[in-house]
């Protein structure tokens, strides 16, 4: 066990991402809510982001690079990031956890296409990625953070409800640590 836990502690030490201040993440969710709320519905994997392929589903160093892309796109297409916080959310966040799923398919089936077959949220939607890892737990915790704009959260409840193992949840239904600093950073459209 403890082996295992080092040689994961070597591979993480090797990815060059920012740390995940809070500035970095409100840019983080600042971007993911100006794109995925300029898109149509149709336009849920565009290929100007489109990551490269990991064996096991994202990881932080495919989300850093979608991040980066997606930067580029977003100046190039002149979309203007929120300024100030609280960000204003229209939407909601879900989180998707590649370690517990079983890429049966039936998210995609349900959700319309919204979910691909591995249960993989659209990389559009991709926030951060982050990892969790203490004593409490058996294994270090990787889950991915998504924002699903208005017009898709039918779609995507859809594949969440049918999801039999429970690999993607809305943030506000999960423990993750991230969820009570995204609830800092934002708040609903309305308010």
């Amino acid at each position: 066990m403890a082996g295992a836990r080092e040689a994961w502690k070597r591979e993480r030490a090797l990815v060059d991402t920012p740390p995940m201040t809070d500035e970095f993440l409100r840019e983080c969710l600042a971007q993911a809510i100006a794109w995925c709320d300029a898109l149509g519905p149709s336009s849920w994997r565009a290929k100007e982001i489109a990551p490269v392929p990991a064996r096991d589903g994202p990881d932080e160093r495919v989300v850093h690079d979608l991040l980066s892309l997606r930067a580029i796109e977003l100046r190039r297409r002149g979309l203007a990031i929120a300024p100030g916080s609280p960000l204003r959310v229209a939407g909601r966040f879900m989180v998707y956890f590649p370690d517990e799923n079983l890429c049966d398919g039936y998210a995609r089936l349900v959700s319309h296409g919204f979910f691909d077959d591995d249960n993989v949220p659209p990389w559009d939607t991709w926030v951060s990625f982050h990892v969790e890892d203490d004593a409490s737990l058996r294994h270090p915790r990787r889950y991915l953070l998504c924002y699903v704009p208005a017009s898709m959260v039918d779609l995507a409840d859809e594949g969440i409800e049918g999801n039999p193992e429970q690999c993607i949840e809305w943030l506000d239904r999960t423990d993750v640590r991230i969820r009570a600093r995204v609830a800092a950073l934002t708040r609903p459209a309305g308010r």
